[in-house]
């Protein structure tokens, strides 16, 4: 029983690494073409525009693992179907249940090493190809994200400590040097934010420092002139589906801390929570469909119903989730929903097949 298990866990595997193959292969060609527009900006080089499509992959392969999931399960357990292996199965006393728990060793194996990609692995490297791209493009500025945020523009070094979506930073210092790197004056604000094309800080305490001494004084509001703009320094601000577990939650923590409206960054936290057990429940969700209504139709077919399957669950995903905010639903809630409906749905084809 265990070699039949790892039989179909196998088959299951190889066509879920062929699916996942083929769309990164068209997404990676899609983001190349759109990068190859930028090229020729200060230093990006064609080279660099690959070197970023390659990095943004990992982002790609968390993103797309939900409808690769029942893809690959439909496929591999199709391709068993087709050539009357699952009718021997049967024949020979497994049952569903039997195949549908080998199916999700396999499943847990891919969830496992997908939760791993999405939390170590991409953020890191979606991070660290903006701010290449970012640095390549605009040739004055220069980017560190080594303890917060630090960009030197010109003769001015700036930490940011906590970067938000929108144009908006907290906690930010400058460091303002003469041409022989003596410090002329620094800034701390409480916030900046961008607007009608300028930065301004607010509550800021500005000291200057020169032969007579620092001079120390307080403002409501000061414009800061930089030539960095949102676009820029918002890099490293990556949105809230693009960070990790323990990001999220350190944002949560800030934002509340701080009385700023948290429900975007817990929808994505619990979003990312509960992301593998979705890709599961698509991957079984394979199940039904192969014994069930899809049992002897053509590949073709079973690829365009688990596609539209696999988008659709995306598409409500995400529009489930932005009318939770404008509702003010529990993120929780709204992360858990499009899930159970999943399961929800297995369910039901299962009794069906039984």
């Amino acid at each position: 029983m265990r070699i039949l298990s790892r039989y179909i866990g196998r088959t299951v595997l190889t066509h879920t690494l062929m699916v996942m193959a083929v769309l990164l292969a068209i997404y990676f060609f899609i983001t190349l073409m759109d990068e190859l527009a930028y090229v020729g900006q200060g230093r990006y080089s064609i080279l660099g525009a690959l070197q970023y499509a390659l990095m943004l992959l990992p982002r790609q392969i968390y993103e797309l693992f939900p409808l690769v999931a029942l893809l690959g399960g439909m496929l591999g357990l199709g391709t068993l179907a087709s050539s009357n292996e699952l009718t021997v199965i049967r024949a020979a006393g497994v049952s569903v249940r039997r195949i549908m728990l080998a199916v999700m060793q396999t499943a847990l194996l891919l969830m496992l090493a997908v939760a791993l990609i999405g939390e170590l692995v991409a953020p890191q490297l979606e991070q660290q190809a903006r701010m290449m791209r970012a640095q390549a493009i605009s040739q004055n500025v220069s980017l560190n994200v080594k303890g917060g945020l630090w960009v030197r523009d010109g003769d001015t070094y700036i930490s940011v400590r906590h970067l938000l979506p929108q144009g908006v930073a907290h906690d930010i210092t400058l460091y303002v040097f003469d041409t022989g790197q003596r410090l002329l004056e620094m800034v701390q604000a409480r916030e900046a934010v961008y607007a009608g094309g300028q930065w301004t800080l607010h509550q800021v305490m500005r000291s200057r420092i020169d032969h007579a001494g620092v001079a120390t004084g307080a403002l409501e509001q000061l414009p800061w002139q930089t030539s960095l703009t949102p676009e820029v320094i918002s890099v490293a601000a990556l949105q809230p589906d693009k960070l990790s577990i323990a990001e999220l939650a350190g944002y949560v923590d800030y934002t509340r801390s701080n009385s700023l409206d948290a429900r975007g960054y817990e929808l994505a936290l619990w979003t990312r929570v509960v992301a593998p057990f979705a890709a599961g429940g698509m991957m079984l969700l394979a199940v039904p469909f192969i014994f069930g209504s899809l049992r002897s139709v053509s590949i073709g077919l079973r690829i365009t119903v688990g596609g539209l399957l696999g988008i659709g669950f995306h598409l409500f995903n995400g529009v489930f989730g932005r009318i939770a905010l404008v509702y003010d639903l529990s993120p929780l809630l709204s992360a858990i929903v499009p899930t159970v409906i999943v399961y929800g749905l297995w369910w039901g084809l299962m009794r069906r097949v039984q």
